[in-house]
């Protein structure tokens, strides 16, 4: 049996495969390097600065409908004779509305005479308002102090002083003042005027180091400085004087006629103050006057009808609902909204709302209605109207949020001039222009580099490395037609 003998193995060559792995990392590192060099990628872009505008806006959306609507009113007691136009007709100025029977206005005409007559005897048996009335004292006193002068308006005396008298009941002055003196109550002292007469007084109360003393009112005056000594002349305090039971005498209306009192005067309960003129009527004559006033008004309007028997659209509008019906008397049928009429000396006939002009009201949302404010202007477009832009100006900015499914939403009103395609109930979109910057730079987006919570862009290129630099902050430092 032969041994078999064993060749030695052939050695693997392995220096290509590290060969192959060293160029590849290699390669990565370039391609690593140029990148951190170049932010935006190889295919670097040029931008320029330029001048432009800016508007931020707020976008509502919502349905037109009327601008403001009104009603027009007749005499009530009208026979209807015809209804010519309905609700959701259009009437211009001149047109004619509705038609009454000449008997039922002439009818109306009598009444109403009537009631002025009676009116106006009422008017004559009613005294008219008081020329001028003289204001007594209620109560004994001495007069300290008179703020109203002749011609003066006691309500604006009253509103400055509040009162436009002041009396003093007890015939007592008093001051407070704090004092180291040992004093008991009832105990006498001297009290010096501004003047340097000198006037008796007396304790009248003490709480602990704070006095009260009182001295006659006969002289003194409200709010005069006074020293206060004891018996044996040794200052002891200071203080202010006021009146120690005082009573305000008010008035509020008129005018100041004459005085009758004067300062420092003893008076009397029910003696003359002062006499005030131009005083207002009484209730009962105002309302007298205010309903003949009305009766005339009512009056004119029957007389004006009388002339053709026909009510005739006063402008341009549109019949929003219709309260008169075919022989039927006005005031005597249910209102326009179901209820029963309780009568009057008129009645709405018509609710109408002027041509030419639309309302629309739109929903904000609460993020935006801050910014939005009366008198801005708005971008009106329909959905049903394609191709064109209204102007509207807000005029209405509700302070109170609507709630639905929720969500809150803010009503703005925005009004627009009508145009022929325009229908109530349209839905749509109000764009408002809540700022606007005018002259300022403008940069592409894509120019725009963000990193640490900085925005900025790079204003210098190398163009060998084709690495940028330059760090500028958007806010500051560049201008117009700077490229970067």
């Amino acid at each position: 049996m032969q041994d078999r003998v064993k060749l030695p193995k052939k050695k693997r060559k392995r220096w290509p495969w590290v060969l192959l792995i060293l160029v590849t990392a290699l390669v990565l590192m370039i391609v690593v390097i140029r990148g951190r060099s170049e932010p935006a990628g190889s295919n670097l872009r040029q931008a320029s600065l330029e001048k432009g505008s800016l508007t931020v806006t707020v976008i509502g959306t919502g349905h037109l409908d009327y601008h403001e609507s009104s009603d027009l009113e007749v005499p009530a007691g009208l026979l209807v004779d015809r209804v010519f136009l309905e609700a959701g007709d259009r009437a211009d100025q001149g047109d004619p509305l509705a038609s009454f029977e000449p008997l039922s206005i002439q009818l109306a005409i009598d009444a109403v005479l009537s009631d002025i007559d009676t009116l106006d005897l009422a008017i004559a048996r009613t005294s008219s308002p008081a020329d001028s009335k003289v204001i007594r004292s209620l109560q004994a006193g001495r007069v300290k102090a008179i703020y109203i002068e002749k011609g003066d308006q006691a309500a604006q005396v009253y509103e400055s002083h509040g009162a436009v008298i002041l009396l003093s009941l007890d015939g007592r002055m008093a001051v407070s003042f704090e004092s180291t003196a040992e004093l008991t109550q009832g105990d006498k002292v001297q009290v010096l005027l501004s003047g340097g007469a000198t006037r008796e007084g007396r304790v009248d109360k003490r709480e602990g180091s704070l006095y009260l003393v009182t001295l006659t009112d006969n002289g003194p005056e409200p709010g005069e400085a006074v020293t206060l000594q004891d018996t044996e002349g040794t200052k002891i305090g200071r203080g202010n004087l006021y009146v120690h039971r005082p009573l305000e005498v008010i008035a509020t209306e008129g005018v100041i006629k004459d005085l009758h009192i004067s300062v420092n005067q003893k008076i009397s309960a029910g003696k003359a103050l002062f006499t005030l003129e131009d005083l207002p009527a009484g209730s009962d004559y105002d309302k007298l006057f205010a309903d003949r006033e009305e009766r005339k008004e009512k009056l004119d309007d029957l007389l004006e009808l009388q002339k053709t028997g026909v009510l005739q659209a006063p402008f341009d509008l549109y019949i929003l609902a219709s309260g008169i019906k075919e022989g039927e008397r006005t005031g005597e049928a249910a209102d326009m909204a179901g209820l029963p009429q309780a009568g009057g000396l008129t009645y709405p006939a018509f609710t109408v709302a002027p041509v030419g002009r639309f309302a629309l009201t739109i929903n904000i949302d609460e993020l935006d209605i801050l910014s939005v404010r009366q008198g801005q202007q708005a971008a009106i477009t329909f959905d049903a109207i394609e191709n064109q832009v209204f102007a509207g100006t807000i005029d209405r900015v509700a302070s109170t949020a609507v709630e639905s499914g929720g969500i809150s939403n803010f009503p703005a009103r925005s009004l627009l001039g009508a145009h022929e395609q325009m229908r109530v109930g349209m839905s749509v979109t109000a764009t408002i222009t809540v700022d606007e910057k005018k002259d300022i730079l403008l940069l592409p987006v894509a120019a725009l580099q963000e990193s640490g919570g900085r925005v900025f862009v790079y204003t210098e290129k190398d163009e060998k490395s084709l690495e940028l630099s330059g760090e500028i902050e958007v806010e500051t430092g560049l201008s117009d037609g700077d490229k970067v």
